[in-house]
């Protein structure tokens, strides 16, 4: 009877224990930094020496920069490009679960990028968009010369280029196996049942098909944004470099460049709390869409 209550004990600390870990990576890996960081913000600090405290004049200095507007215009332009990214893996998955012949090879030549990885994938886009690159050269062979633009010289196009190869092409394949996964565990009576009541192929893509995935949609659109908004960095800097001039010039790159080009660490980390908030703010809307699908169902 004396051992009782220890071995109680002891079954009462093993879920913590098992959590323990995880919970360590989580605050010396992400709560540490994004606490620090909103620190280091209030501080004239160029990475090294003595740091000075200057309260909100960076916070002060970066709403007046005409630069970090211009980030800010340059990221919600990329994210409009979402829409896009969002229905074109979803009907070509929805194509390929029909049974199309040779699917697992479409499959995997969509899937080619996401296996190469950003940096790869830029410095190779790069080249291609270039005007005298390998794109314009087969568009001026085969007689489109109208078509073979100065894709990464002209500011507006740059950034139109980077929106469809990096928010829908270069995510394309991703998107498509995680839609091909989803769509795996919808019941097939479903299917049968519009088949029998004589429903075409896009009345049961948008009754059956869509209802039965719209988690997955939802979880897909919010993990786009976050996607545009802080991964993007890797690939605009094999890419285009944040140019020509501040065309591609994005947020996260922004980021990079007050930190680590200028030595701004304490104005970077001010840029960094604003990107912070706007990724925490689209989390809560993800919670929250979590939340009402599980009510409904």
């Amino acid at each position: 009877m004396r051992t009782q209550p220890s071995k109680i004990k002891s079954e009462l600390l093993e879920p913590y224990m098992l959590v323990a870990p995880l919970l360590v990576l989580l605050l010396v890996f992400i709560l540490y930094p994004v606490v620090a960081n909103v620190y280091l913000s209030f501080f004239k600090w160029k990475g090294m020496g003595k740091a000075t405290f200057i309260g909100l004049e960076n916070y002060t200095a970066m709403f007046k920069d005409e630069t970090f507007w211009t980030s800010i215009r340059n990221t919600l332009t990329l994210l409009l490009y979402i829409p896009l990214g969002v229905v074109l893996p979803l009907l070509i998955s929805a194509v390929l679960r029909e049974g199309l012949k040779g699917w697992s090879l479409f499959r995997a030549i969509l899937y080619i990028p996401n296996i190469l990885g950003y940096v790869i994938m830029g410095m190779i886009c790069s080249i291609m968009f270039r005007k005298l690159g390998p794109l314009n050269n087969v568009l001026s062979g085969l007689g489109l010369h109208f078509l073979a633009l100065d894709w990464l010289s002209n500011p507006k196009l740059a950034l139109n280029t980077l929106g469809l190869v990096y928010g829908v092409w270069l995510r394309l394949g991703f998107g498509c196996i995680f839609f091909l996964a989803a769509m795996s565990s919808i019941d097939e009576a479903l299917y049968d049942a519009a088949k029998i009541d004589g429903a075409l192929w896009w009345c049961t893509f948008w009754n059956v098909t869509v209802p039965s995935i719209r988690f997955s949609i939802e979880f897909w659109v919010v993990l786009s944004f976050i996607e545009i908004l802080a991964r993007a960095f890797s690939f605009i800097y094999t890419f285009s470099r944040g140019g020509p001039g501040f065309a591609t010039f994005t947020l996260e790159y922004g980021i990079y460049n007050e930190g680590f080009i200028a030595f701004n660490m304490g104005y970077a980390s001010a840029w960094a709390s604003v990107l912070f908030l706007v990724c925490a703010v689209i989390a809560f809307f993800q919670v929250a869409l979590m939340r009402k699908n599980s009510d409904v169902q």
